[in-house]
C-alpha cells in the first residue's frame, strides 16, 4: 500500500473520530451533520495539502505551502459540508462554529502528525537506500579487486614452473611434458575462475587440483595431498580467492621450507547450515601467533565484505606440527 493511500485511510478514520468526539460533547448539528462536515473538511485539507506538497519541491517552502493550504482546505470543506449536510447557512447555528473550530484544530494537528511521520519514514528509507548503495558499491569494489587478484598469476609460481619445464626438457622430457600439461590445466582453470561472476566449491577444488599437480611434479615425493569432500558439497557456493591462498600459504610457509616436505589435506563438511572448509598441513607451523599476516587479513576483509559477520577464518598452529586453517561460511547453493 502506498504512503498516499495510507494517509487517505488515516484521514478518513481521523475524521470519523472527530465527528464522534464532537457528537459526544453535544457540539454541532448531530451525528450525521458532524460526520458529513468533518469528512468534508478533513478530506479537503488532505487534498489541498497533498497538492501543495506535490507542487513545491522538498524544503522549507514545501512546509509553508502546506500550511497555507490548510485554510483553503477548511474553506472548501466547510462549503461542501454545509451544502451536503442539508443544514444550510441560514439555519447553521452559531454554536456549530465551535464544532468547526474544534474539528479544524484536531484535523490540522492530525494532518501535521501524519505528515511529519511520513516525512520521517521517507527520510529513514532514503538513508537506508543510501547505505544499501554504499554497501553495494563497496562489495562491487571488493569483487573488482578479487578479479584483479585472480588475473594475476603469482610471478614466483609461474616463473619457477617454467624454469622447471626448461630444465627438464633435455634431462627428462616426459616429466617436462607432464609439468607443462599440468601448468596449462592450471592456467585454463584460473582463467575460467577469473571470468566467472561467482563459483562453487567444486570450481575451487578443480583449480586447486591443477595447482597441486604442478607443485607435485616440482616437489616430487616431498608433497602429498588429498581432498576429503563429499560430492554433494561441491555445489556449495564459494567466492574465488578464498581457499587457494590458504593452500599457497601452507606450501610456501609450511612444506617447502621443510626438508622432508609433508602432506596437505583439504576437507569440507556441512553442519547446521554452515560450511566448514579446512586446509591442514603438517609443515613447520608458525613460530609466531597465527593469523596476523597480510594474507589472513585480506581473506578476513573479503569475508566481511561478501558475508558480513556470518563468516570467519579460524587459524591454529603448533611449531613443527603444521597449521589448520578453516573457513566457516554459510552453506549456500547457487540458484
Amino acid at each position: 500500500m502506498s504512503i498516499s493511500l495510507r494517509r487517505l485511510f488515516a484521514t478518513l478514520a481521523g475524521n470519523t473520530l472527530i465527528a464522534v468526539f464532537l457528537t459526544a460533547l453535544g457540539v454541532g448539528g448531530g451525528w450525521s451533520v458532524n460526520l458529513v462536515i468533518s469528512q468534508c473538511i478533513g478530506l479537503s485539507i488532505f487534498g489541498t495539502c497533498t497538492l501543495a506538497g506535490l507542487a513545491v519541491a522538498e524544503g522549507p517552502r514545501r512546509m509553508l505551502a502546506i500550511i497555507a493550504a490548510v485554510p483553503v482546505g477548511v474553506a472548501i470543506g466547510l462549503l461542501l459540508g454545509v451544502s451536503l449536510s442539508g443544514v444550510g447557512w441560514i439555519a447553521w447555528p452559531a454554536v456549530a462554529w465551535q464544532a468547526v473550530a474544534i474539528g479544524v484544530t484536531l484535523g490540522v494537528m492530525g494532518s501535521g502528525f501524519f505528515y511529519l511521520r511520513e516525512r520521517n519514514l521517507a527520510l529513514a528509507a532514503e538513508v537506508q537506500q543510501r547505505e544499501n548503495r554504499r554497501l553495494e558499491a563497496e562489495k562491487r569494489s571488493i569483487e573488482a579487486q578479487l578479479r584483479m587478484l585472480q588475473a594475476q598469476i603469482e610471478p614466483h609460481f609461474l616463473f619457477n614452473s617454467l624454469a622447471n619445464v626448461a630444465a627438464l626438457i633435455e634431462a627428462e622430457p616426459t616429466l617436462a611434458s607432464r609439468l607443462l600439461d599440468a601448468l596449462i590445466r592450471y592456467l585454463r582453470a584460473s582463467l575460467l575462475r577469473t571470468r566467472a561472476e561467482g563459483g562453487t566449491l567444486g570450481d575451487e577444488v578443480a583449480l586447486l587440483t591443477a595447482y597441486l599437480e604442478v607443485l607435485k611434479i616440482r616437489m616430487g615425493e616431498r608433497l602429498a595431498y588429498d581432498f576429503d569432500i563429499a560430492p554433494e558439497l561441491l555445489a556449495c557456493a564459494l567466492p574465488p580467492m578464498l581457499l587457494q591462498p590458504l593452500v599457497e600459504n601452507a606450501i610456501r610457509h609450511g612444506l617447502e621450507p621443510k626438508v622432508a616436505g609433508g602432506r596437505i589435506v583439504v576437507s569440507a563438511r556441512r553442519e547446521d547450515g554452515r560450511l566448514r572448509i579446512s586446509v591442514v598441513d603438517d609443515g613447520l607451523g608458525f613460530a609466531e601467533t597465527p593469523g596476523k599476516g597480510i594474507g589472513a587479513a585480506n581473506i578476513r576483509a573479503r569475508l566481511a565484505a561478501i558475508y558480513g559477520p556470518t563468516a570467519r577464518l579460524e587459524l591454529s598452529s603448533r611449531v613443527g606440527a603444521g597449521v589448520t586453517a578453516t573457513l566457516n561460511l554459510p552453506a549456500e547453493v547457487p540458484a
